[in-house]
């Protein structure tokens, strides 16, 4: 039987965090535009499954790339260790790729380790009377750490990034850090609903003459996700240890998750509105999409901006099909990227779970 009263209080609890998210929200939309961002690559979405949703990741959150989005998700993951690999495709000698780890260690913990790389093609430095002074590749990376907590509807998790940055064929160098928040609730087994706050207290201190010492600007996600199964199950058995009635849900192949996010960056006028859809079809392909529903293109807000997009396709094959002794899914999509000369860019996913 339903406790009204519980759940009650619950369904109360995620309305008072949903209307906390929109007030903050409409406070950070008077703030001006403008101000320039340091460690942008920070800012792009990760995984090549995230990206074909548009990157309406928050509240759903169920693989190690949560790392990137909302490390509340590390709670709930698998007691075996999982892997997210992702390589992007770009243009002009650009690099991007990531490899993250999480696993749940007890009933209401996990944890997880990533790192997220990106470089530059390499480029001519000048100085200031337009001399050559040599050829030049900025390297950039993050190596994330976190930990999540579970207390029955509701996770919170943290993650620390250590940051580096070299300009490599120079002696210029930086060191920071970063901070990652984040929470998940589940809302009566219907949706999840997650929240978080992304570099928080972030810096990036250089060994210029200078000094110079970088505020990463921060990041705000919130974002629902519901899915809905096509063929679980669900029956009662008797325990052999007990010997009482279980219920045992055996979760779906085949069905259909629906994302959607609103994303805020420190110094944007107001947040980008994005929905991600994933229709597993069968137990072995899966289908995706996403796209801003609403949000910024060239200082001007607008609907279906087309500056956030993304398609792809999932196949997991089964582990008897290839004698394996883990899970394994091979992930492909495209998603807008306005450097590149054909506005698209390519991205590749490998995910093994032991």
């Amino acid at each position: 039987m339903i406790n009204s009263k519980k759940y009650g209080k619950i369904l109360l609890k995620a309305i008072t965090i949903v209307l906390t998210f929109f007030v903050f929200c409409f406070e950070l939309y008077s703030q001006p535009a403008g101000a320039g961002y340091t460690q942008s690559y920070l800012l792009r979405n990760v995984g090549a499954r995230p990206l074909a949703m548009a990157g309406a990741y928050t509240g759903i959150s169920n693989e190690p790339y949560c790392l990137f989005y909302n490390p509340a998700g590390l709670s709930t993951l698998s007691e075996n260790p999982s892997f997210n690999s992702s390589y992007s495709f770009l243009e002009f000698g650009r690099t991007h790729s990531s490899l993250a780890w999480g696993q749940s260690i007890a009933e209401n913990v996990g944890i997880g380790l990533a790192i997220n790389n990106f470089t530059t093609g390499s480029f001519i430095g000048r100085d200031i009377n337009g001399n050559s002074i040599g050829n030049f590749t900025d390297w950039q990376f993050a190596i994330v750490g976190g930990a999540a907590y579970n207390i029955e509807f509701a996770s919170i998790g943290v993650g620390v990034k250590y940051l580096s940055d070299a300009l490599v064929g120079s002696d210029t160098k930086a060191n920071g850090f970063g901070l990652d928040i984040g929470t998940k609730f589940n809302i009566m087994d219907m949706f999840t609903f997650g929240a978080s706050v992304q570099n928080v207290l972030g810096f990036m201190s250089w060994n210029t003459q200078s000094k110079e010492y970088n505020i990463l600007p921060y990041t705000v996600r919130a974002g629902f996700g519901m899915e809905f199964g096509m063929n679980d199950e669900s029956y009662t058995s008797r325990s052999t240890v007990s010997g009482e009635m279980e219920q045992i849900y055996i979760p779906a192949t085949r069905y259909v998750l629906v994302g959607l996010d609103a994303v805020l960056t420190q110094h944007e006028n107001a947040p980008s509105i994005v929905l991600g859809v994933e229709a597993a079809v069968h137990e072995v392909l899966a289908f995706r999409g996403g796209i801003a529903i609403a949000g910024d293109d060239l200082n001007e807000y607008k609907l279906f901006p087309m500056t956030i997009w993304g398609a792809g396709v999932a196949l997991k094959p089964r582990e008897e099909d290839l004698g394996l002794p883990f899970k394994t899914s091979i992930d492909y999509s495209i998603s807008a990227d306005y450097i590149s000369s054909g506005k698209i860019a390519h991205h590749l996913s490998l995910n093994v779970e032991f």
